[in-house]
């Protein structure tokens, strides 16, 4: 099967969707893109689908940005920021929910905290390549269909960044960090860990990462701190990095939808007080013994 053939196959089962969307409402016809989506990766050569997917993508004039760094340090808000970006392409949920190819922390048991599973997550060069086709070409039916960098957050992209390199190219990477205190208590709030698991995350994830990171080359990191305190100056910067010819619209800042300790929209800021301030002695003694030497070379300061 050509190219040619998958992209007449294609555009007469989205014509197809249309109507089955509207049948979707009435009588809750399950899976009829999903289904036709794993048929043609059946039947297609891997070499004609590599190619239809690379013309998809537009990968020719575009490159992939890979949002790093564990939950609840701010990946969301900054994923938001850069998405608001015309330049910049994104998908409905996080990449790691929509396609078949990579693993997910509920399979294994640590929803939230995939770096305690490092046989499962922790993926370099010396992986096997396979998953990224599939994974791009999940992806290639989700992404609008124009010019654009193609933006991805899914937090244990934390563990894989190498391995992305190798297979997704070109690449660029953004990595956001947040103080383990805040971290912490969102992860024991959100998914009732306890504090030395979070903090086992935290310093696990962020090792990978800051270890990680030379190997990158282009790459991209600062502390969810730094951005809250100086938002302007940090969009300066991420448009210099992703070499935008337009800079960011600043109104992006006023009205962020991405959770926080409220749970509510708002302006980008700094919730840190907030979440340390329902920490117990012993929680942020816990979370020194674990990650102290890490806060360190990272700037943050051990109550």
């Amino acid at each position: 099967m050509s190219t040619g053939e998958i992209d007449q196959l294609v555009t007469e089962h989205q014509a197809g969707s249309a109507i089955a969307d509207e049948m979707r409402k009435g009588f809750m016809v399950p899976g009829v893109r999903n289904a036709f989506r794993d048929m043609l990766w059946t039947l297609c050569p891997t070499t004609c689908l590599s190619r239809w997917v690379d013309r998809r993508l537009r990968l020719g004039e575009n490159f992939w940005l890979f949002v790093l760094g564990v939950n609840n340090s701010g990946t969301t808000a900054l994923a938001k920021i850069l998405e608001s970006h015309p330049s910049v392409r994104t998908l409905p949920a996080e990449g790691h929910f929509l396609t078949k190819a990579l693993p997910r922390g509920i399979q294994y048991g640590v929803t939230r905290s995939f770096s305690l599973r490092c046989d499962v997550f922790r993926w370099t060069e010396e992986s096997p390549s396979g998953p990224a086709l599939r994974a791009r070409y999940d992806w290639s039916w989700y992404y609008p269909d124009r010019p654009g960098i193609l933006l991805e957050k899914s937090p244990p992209n934390t563990l894989r960044a190498r391995w992305l390199q190798q297979n997704f190219e070109p690449s660029r990477f953004i990595a956001i960090v947040r103080h383990p205190y805040a971290v912490c208590e969102g992860t024991r709030r959100r998914i009732g860990r306890t504090i030395e698991h979070a903090a086992e995350h935290w310093r696990r994830a962020n090792e990978y990462l800051f270890n990680d990171i030379p190997h990158l080359r282009h790459s991209l990191w600062f502390r969810y701190e730094d951005l809250c305190a100086r938002p302007e100056e940090h969009l300066v910067k991420l448009a210099s990095f992703l070499e935008l010819s337009q800079p960011f619209d600043t109104r992006v800042l006023a009205s962020l939808d991405s959770p926080n300790i409220d749970n509510t929209q708002s302006p980008l800021r700094n919730f840190n007080s907030r979440s340390i301030g329902r920490l117990s002695h012993d929680d942020i003694s816990a979370i020194n013994g674990i990650a102290g030497a890490l806060m360190e070379r990272l700037g943050y300061e051990c109550l």
